[in-house]
């Protein structure tokens, strides 16, 4: 959920659960409704047949047992960076031939950003429970896994939503367990007392117009921003998994509004140059489960978050999903609903709007194709370097920042097969202009025309490899010979 102060979204009793006083921490009660002990007899047709919301031990386990299951369809991903406790962030990648290095086109799908938000990790792991289940008898899902690969992280923020599942601070139920005030203490720290100021709010955290409009010098404020652009190693793993791979479509998961969000995220920003795209995209997800696609600054406007980041970085596009209209975590026999669809909706839902969106993650007039002839058996990298800028930013002593220079550094490789031909299905190298500069914002709406580097490296070459320049804009194809590529 996108909440800052002041908004008609008020956290301070989500969902409709108590606050009780308890030795003088403020604690939510879990409802009955939503603790993890199934009714006798309760039913789901949810596609992993669970009927409780899942503890990060559950996450953990099924992410595993999956990748043993399904060996040649699923592996297991490790994110770089460890938490602020110690724990490991783990997804999945799911497509046909999974392990094999080819260039194929990324769908990315993440979840618990903000803790609280449970049903945001529970239907990114039911997708794919989804996928894995009707691969080889469902036409549609069996001929995008061909094409694709699909890579979910459920839990973005594990420090945060184990604690959520043990109660505890409310604040603290949406962030990550930074200590931003007072000494440093010992693990765990999201169990240290409430006058030590916890979390930074992760989807506020990203570096593209960090520290702007919607974020806070208020340490205790539910958007804090934290300390710099990308301070927070959850964030920073949700960073190099998109820098290194070719996201055409990202949608990070969240609670609660029934809404479909993307840029603008700050009505001085101006329309993405991506609009006309976003919004049609946008509308047939509505047909699916029936939200409401708007721009994310028509909601309330803030910055540093994931999707914004992630397009103006990539030129992916990036969709926020608010799931559900009343509560952060409602009772876990509504998902089922929200998952399939109800009403006029039924048997379509959020599952229909996200097949839609993996459709455009493989749909080649959406992103950009490099094409030709090289080496067998070569590697090839394509990458680039640019600089993004947060917004001017809030100090502690209450004074403002000039904008901080962000450098963005995109990198993915994949092997040329055996022919000698490839096909590589990428972002266009033609990226949005920034509204955010070196001396503040201002709105724009075109197009940095630039150029990726490609690098060819033969096999068994262990030099350096030859570098080529390849512009390439959405929907075109860049055709190129590589020769021997020495």
């Amino acid at each position: 959920m996108r909440f800052f102060p002041g908004s008609r979204r008020r956290p301070i009793a989500a969902g409709g659960i108590a606050l009780a006083l308890t030795g003088g921490l403020v604690a939510p009660a879990i409802p009955a409704t939503a603790r993890t002990t199934p009714s006798a007899g309760a039913q789901t047709a949810l596609p992993s047949g669970r009927t409780a919301y899942r503890t990060l031990g559950d996450y953990e386990s099924e992410l595993a047992r999956l990748a043993r299951r399904y060996p040649g369809k699923v592996r297991r991903i490790t994110l770089p960076h460890r938490t602020l406790e110690g724990r490991t962030v783990r997804g999945i990648e799911i497509g046909h031939r999974v392990h094999a290095r080819d260039g194929r086109p990324v769908f990315l799908m993440l979840g618990l950003h903000h803790s609280r938000e449970w049903p945001s990790g529970e239907l990114t792991m039911e997708f794919g429970y989804d996928l894995l289940n009707n691969d080889g008898r469902d036409r549609r899902i069996t001929r995008l896994l061909d094409t694709t690969r699909v890579i979910l992280v459920p839990v973005v923020n594990p420090d945060g939503f184990n604690q959520s599942r043990l109660g505890g601070v409310m604040e603290n139920k949406r962030k990550n367990c930074r200590i931003v005030d007072g000494e440093p203490a010992p693990p765990p720290l999201c169990a240290q007392p409430e006058n030590v100021r916890l979390g930074v709010d992760i989807n506020r955290n990203y570096g593209f117009g960090w520290g702007g409009t919607g974020s806070s010098a208020d340490k205790t404020a539910s958007d804090y921003h934290g300390a710099a652009p990308f301070s927070e190693p959850e964030v920073r793993n949700v960073r190099d998994l998109v820098s290194g791979r070719q996201v055409t479509t990202l949608i990070t998961n969240h609670t609660y509004g029934g809404t479909m969000l993307r840029p603008y995220f700050t009505k001085n920003s101006g329309d993405a140059p991506d609009e006309a795209a976003y919004k049609a995209l946008s509308d047939r997800f509505e047909t699916q489960n029936g939200y409401t696609g708007m721009k994310s600054g028509d909601d309330y406007e803030t910055t540093g978050e994931t999707n914004d980041w992630s397009y103006y970085a990539t030129r992916g596009l990036g969709f926020t999903f608010e799931f559900g209209r009343e509560t952060y975590h409602p009772a876990f026999e509504t998902l089922a609903a929200e998952y399939h669809g109800s009403g006029q909706y039924a048997g379509k839902g959020n599952r229909g709007a996200f097949l839609l969106a993996l459709e455009n993650a493989a749909d080649r007039r959406a992103h950009s194709v490099i094409a030709g002839r090289a080496p067998a058996g070569a590697t090839l990298k394509i990458s680039k370097k640019f600089t993004l800028w947060t917004s001017p930013w809030s100090k502690a002593d209450g004074g403002t920042g000039a904008p901080l220079p962000v450098p963005t550094a995109l990198s993915s490789t994949m092997v040329v097969g055996a022919g000698g031909r490839f096909s590589w299905d990428v972002n266009p190298s033609v990226r949005p202009q920034s509204p955010f500069t070196a001396t503040g914002q201002s709105p724009v709406t075109g197009l940095v025309r630039e150029a990726w580097t490609l690098t060819c490296t033969p096999r068994h070459d262990h030099g350096h490899g030859k570098n080529f320049k390849i512009t390439v804009d959405r929907g075109q194809t860049a055709k190129v010979d590589l020769g021997r590529c020495r």
